[in-house]
């Protein structure tokens, strides 16, 4: 996950926090066929299960392929703190060297911390390729006024397997503006895993499929979606929380705790 905030009014502080390798969360194999897949296909599904077991979301880039910086984080009820009261902080949901999806129209989201009441331009952009100087094919902007968990489906098809840079603009009454980038790359299925996501015959049940599969959007999208529609389904709440605690094992100075608590307390907006 990738932060970032203004730090003067004359420079931009970029702040990179990103995900490792992240497991299947504790979730057991049995566990996984039992409540994804239908009875007839167990046998053949826990062999591909143990195949596709091991995921990495990252896409092996190089930690320079995104923007770096430092922070220095405390324990408040975001789980991190910016260096003054009215600067706005993004949240990327997505790891440092970006990361996969399942669908040529992936949905990503995106948290902010918004302390001062006034009007912020949003701008999403998308990028034809993961370099950071590469055209930018696709911007949409929005007046927001209250921070949140954002979310926004691609409006448009991408290709296969080639990373592109995703970020989000933020733009205030003083004329400053934050930006916050990150990578994904649309990664045809394997034909297991077709299988077992058609088998599935739950919502969580794609999830846990996407989670041992390294499809991080789609993980993150589908949990969230469970979320929205039923604030208490505290199986997906868990899980959720389980895959982010995962990712950001190993780094010192933030609260994931108190980070994930904020999210589960934030209503996601549509970005539209």
């Amino acid at each position: 996950m990738t932060f970032y905030t203004s730090k003067s009014m004359n420079k931009i502080l970029q702040i990179n926090i990103g995900l490792g390798i992240l497991s299947i969360c504790g979730l057991g194999i049995n566990e996984f066929v039992g409540t994804a897949i239908a009875t007839p296909l167990r046998s053949q599904i826990q062999i591909i299960a143990q195949k596709i077991n091991q995921a990495l979301y990252g896409l092996g880039l190089p930690k320079t392929a995104g923007t770096g910086g430092s922070v220095r984080l405390k324990e408040d009820m975001g789980g991190f703190e910016s260096s003054g009261k009215t600067l706005p902080l993004i949240a990327l949901m997505v790891p440092e060297d970006g990361a996969r999806t399942a669908t040529s129209r992936p949905t990503v989201y995106w948290n902010m911390i918004l302390n001062d009441p006034q009007d912020y331009k949003l701008t999403f952009f998308l990028q034809e390729s993961d370099a950071a100087d590469s055209k930018v094919i696709l911007e949409k902007e929005i007046t927001v006024t209250q921070g949140g968990l954002f979310k926004f489906e691609l409006p448009q098809s991408i290709d296969a397997n080639t990373p592109r840079r995703w970020g989000v603009k933020c733009k205030w009454a003083s004329g400053k503006v934050v930006t916050a980038n990150g990578i994904f790359a649309y990664i045809e299925p394997k034909p297991e895993t077709k299988i077992a996501l058609d088998a599935a015959k739950t919502d969580i049940g794609k999830a846990r499929i996407y989670v041992s599969s390294g499809f991080w959007y789609d993980a993150i999208d589908t949990y969230s979606r469970l979320i929205k529609s039923n604030p208490q389904d505290t199986t997906a709440i868990q899980e959720r929380g389980k895959l982010i605690t995962e990712g950001f094992k190993g780094h010192e100075g933030l609260n994931t705790k108190a980070f994930i608590a904020q999210l589960n307390t934030a209503g996601i907006q549509e970005f539209k």
